[in-house]
């Protein structure tokens, strides 16, 4: 096997080959992008959730906002959307070690930058396809990150999380952050939004991964 490597697994611009989930792509951090793509919150009032529509900022009267978080499996077209509601990286062959992971996620208003807070929730998969068919849940409950305040146009805001997560094998699969985002406090303005802003600061870093001997011997195996 080989030595234990953490992973940085950066939040691109583009869409995963063939789906319409967010691609992670290890160890390359796009440049800077604004995108206007997250959630118009407008004035909706907590408890309210609702998934990431990639490449889609979900409007605030849409029937995807719930008064709890979904438990809806990895889906390319969340809430009938045509958009995807999970990143996902891969595919892996070995083994991510029991560890602590730690995710970041950098937000700002683009629309109206009417004050309101809220945080980030997370489930997470693995699925033998990129498509996240058949996909395992890995988690057994939300994983929260910290609340913020987003509040401007101009500074973007950082919610980060971090928690613990047991071995996860993976033979030629995927892993995928299903993602939300929780209304904490209402904003004053039927505009107000938050979108992601992607580069150095929106990646997902992972526990230690071991490369699985088998992947060497199958290629040695392929040559011949």
């Amino acid at each position: 096997m080989s030595y234990p490597v953490t992973k940085s697994l950066y939040c691109s611009t583009s869409s995963f080959v063939g789906t319409t989930f967010g691609n992670l792509s290890e160890g390359v951090a796009p440049p800077l992008t604004n995108t206007t793509w997250g959630w118009n919150v407008g004035t909706n009032t907590p408890p309210n959730y609702c998934e990431m529509n990639r490449g889609i900022e979900v409007s605030r009267t849409s029937t995807q906002w719930k008064a709890a978080p979904t438990q809806s499996i990895p889906n390319q077209s969340a809430g009938g959307s045509g958009a995807g509601n999970c990143w996902i990286a891969g595919p892996f062959y070995g083994e991510f070690t029991p560890g602590i992971w730690n995710t970041k996620m950098v937000v700002k208003a683009v629309t109206n930058a009417a004050t309101h807070t809220g945080r980030f929730l997370y489930r997470i998969w693995t699925s033998p396809t990129g498509s996240g068919e058949n996909a395992a849940l890995v988690t057994t409950s939300f994983i929260s990150s910290s609340i913020v305040t987003v509040n401007s146009t101009t500074v973007p805001t950082l919610s980060s999380a971090s928690f613990s997560l047991p071995q996860i094998n993976l033979k030629n699969e995927y892993i995928l952050f299903q993602t939300y985002w929780d209304i904490r406090t209402a904003a004053g303005n039927n505009s107000a939004d938050n979108d992601f802003v992607l580069g150095t600061g929106s990646l997902i870093q992972t526990s230690p991964f071991v490369t699985s001997k088998t992947r060497f011997i199958t290629q040695i195996n392929d040559d011949f």
